[in-house]
C-alpha cells in the first residue's frame, strides 16, 4: 500500500467513533483511518447494546478510579453540549438512587461522599418521603435516596451515527469488515495487517490507537506480546415494557437505581465492609462493585423520529463466563427482573416485561478503572483498554484525554 496513514484507530464503537471526531477536527491534514472488523455501520454492535444512559460520576472514587471519576464527570457535560449543537435526541432526566434497609443506607452516605467529591452539581441526599414526592411509585420500603440531576438519556444510534458522519467529513477514513491480525514495527513506523472477506492488507502508519473494545486486550498483545491486560466479557440482559403499560408503572421519567453493592471476586457473596475497607479491596482487585438493576427512561425510534416515553428499560441483569460472543443464549427470565427491582418498584410483572437485547461489557480482570496508555515498548501505540461503564458518558472527554496524549 503506497499510502501512509498519520493514525489508525482499531475500533469503531462508540470510543472509536469520538476519537474519529476528535482527531479529524483537529487534524484536518492528516491521514486517519478506522478498522473495524464487523460489517455494521460504525458503532452498531457492541455500543449500541447499551441503556443509552448519561451518567453523572458518582460511583466512582477517585482514589480507586481517577479516569473514570474525572472522564464522567467531564464527558457529562460535554455529551449534552454535542447533543444540543447536533440535535442528537437527548434528555436529562435526573436520577434517583434508592435504599431500602441499614446496609444500603451506609452505602449511599458513601457514595454521596464520592460525589461530591467529584464535583457532581446539584446531588441532594433526600428521605424516603422526599424521594417518593419525586417518584410516587417507588415503594414505602425505601428510606434515603440521592437525586442526581445531570443524570440523562440520549439515543445511542443517532450519537454514534453523528460521530461517524462528521468525522467523515472530516476526510476520516472508514474501513469495516477489516480484522488486525498482525502488527509489526518498521523501521519508520508501524504495519498492520488486516483482511476483510475478500481481501488482506498491510497498512502502514506512525501511531495506532487501540480501541477495539472487547479485543483490545488481544490487540494490546499483538503489539507487545508482554501486556499484562485481560478483559472478561461481562454480559448484561436488558427487558423493556411501553413506558404508558399502566398507572403503577408509568414512572415520572426518572432513572430509578437501587444502592450500588460490591461484590466477592472469588466466592460472588455481597460484601458488607465500612467504606474505608471497601476502597482498599476495590484498589486490590478483590471485589467489584455494581450497579444494581434499575428502571430506565430508554430512546426508542418510530419510524424516523426518536421518542423516549416508548418503552423503558429494566435491567440489566449480569452474566459471566459467556465470551465475547454470545449475545443470544441464557436470556434472563422476566421473573428475575422483577425480582430485582421489587424491593423499590413493587408492581412489575413478568408478563408486563419483553426481552430487548443482551450487551457485552469489556471489564478488566483485576483494575476496575479505564486504562488509556502508550504501551511501555512500543510508545506508538496509545492503549484503550477495559473501556467498560461509563465509557459511553465519557466517550468526548476519552477523545480529548486521548489527542492531548498523543500531542506530547
Amino acid at each position: 500500500m503506497d499510502k501512509k496513514y498519520t493514525v489508525v484507530i482499531i475500533g469503531a464503537g462508540v470510543v472509536g467513533c469520538a476519537l474519529a471526531y476528535e482527531f479529524g477536527r483537529k487534524l484536518p491534514k492528516a491521514d486517519i483511518l478506522v478498522l473495524e472488523q464487523n460489517d455494521t455501520i460504525p458503532g452498531l454492535n457492541q455500543s449500541s447494546r447499551n441503556g443509552g444512559i448519561i451518567h453523572s460520576g458518582i460511583y466512582y472514587p477517585k482514589s480507586v478510579e481517577p479516569l473514570k471519576a474525572a472522564l464522567c464527570v467531564q464527558g457529562n457535560d460535554m455529551i449534552y453540549d454535542f447533543a444540543r449543537h447536533f440535535s442528537v435526541p437527548c434528555k436529562q432526566t435526573g436520577k434517583l438512587i434508592v435504599g431500602t434497609n441499614p446496609e444500603e443506607a451506609s452505602s449511599l452516605q458513601f457514595f454521596y461522599q464520592v460525589g461530591n467529591e467529584n464535583g457532581i452539581p446539584g446531588l441532594r441526599l433526600l428521605t424516603g418521603d422526599e424521594a417518593r414526592k419525586m417518584e410516587p411509585l417507588l415503594s414505602d420500603q425505601v428510606s434515603i435516596a440521592i437525586y442526581v440531576p445531570s443524570c440523562g438519556s440520549i439515543a445511542l444510534d443517532a450519537f454514534v451515527g453523528k460521530l461517524f458522519t462528521i468525522a467523515s467529513e472530516y476526510g476520516v477514513e472508514f474501513q469495516t469488515g477489516m480484522k488486525v491480525k498482525q502488527i509489526n514495527k518498521t523501521a519508520n513506523g508501524l504495519s498492520l495487517m488486516a483482511y476483510g472477506k475478500n481481501t488482506e492488507e498491510v497498512i502502514e502508519c506512525e501511531t495506532i490507537i487501540n480501541a477495539a473494545g472487547l479485543y483490545a486486550d488481544e490487540i494490546a498483545r499483538m503489539i507487545n506480546p508482554e501486556s499484562p491486560y485481560e478483559i472478561e466479557g461481562t454480559r448484561g440482559d436488558l427487558a423493556t415494557y411501553p413506558y404508558n403499560l399502566r398507572p403503577d408503572v408509568t414512572t415520572s421519567g426518572m432513572h430509578l437505581y437501587p444502592a450500588p453493592f460490591c461484590y466477592d471476586n472469588d466466592s460472588k457473596e455481597v460484601v458488607h465492609e465500612t467504606p474505608e475497607k471497601l476502597i482498599e479491596l476495590l484498589k486490590a482487585g478483590k471485589i467489584t462493585k455494581t450497579l444494581g438493576s434499575h428502571v430506565s427512561p430508554v430512546f426508542a425510534k418510530d419510524g424516523e423520529s426518536w421518542s423516549i416515553t416508548k418503552v423503558t428499560g429494566v435491567g440489566p441483569l449480569k452474566t459471566m463466563g459467556l465470551g465475547k460472543e454470545d449475545y443470544e443464549t441464557n436470556f434472563h427470565p422476566n421473573e428475575d427482573f422483577v425480582e430485582k427491582v421489587k424491593p423499590f418498584f413493587p408492581h412489575l410483572k413478568a408478563e408486563d416485561l419483553t426481552p430487548r437485547y443482551s450487551g457485552i461489557m469489556a471489564v478488566l480482570k483485576g483494575k476496575t478503572d479505564f486504562v488509556i496508555e502508550r504501551d511501555k515498548k512500543y510508545p506508538q501505540c496509545i492503549n484503550l483498554i477495559g473501556m467498560d461503564s461509563p465509557a459511553w458518558t465519557a466517550s468526548l472527554a476519552i477523545a480529548e484525554y486521548v489527542f492531548l496524549m498523543y500531542q506530547k
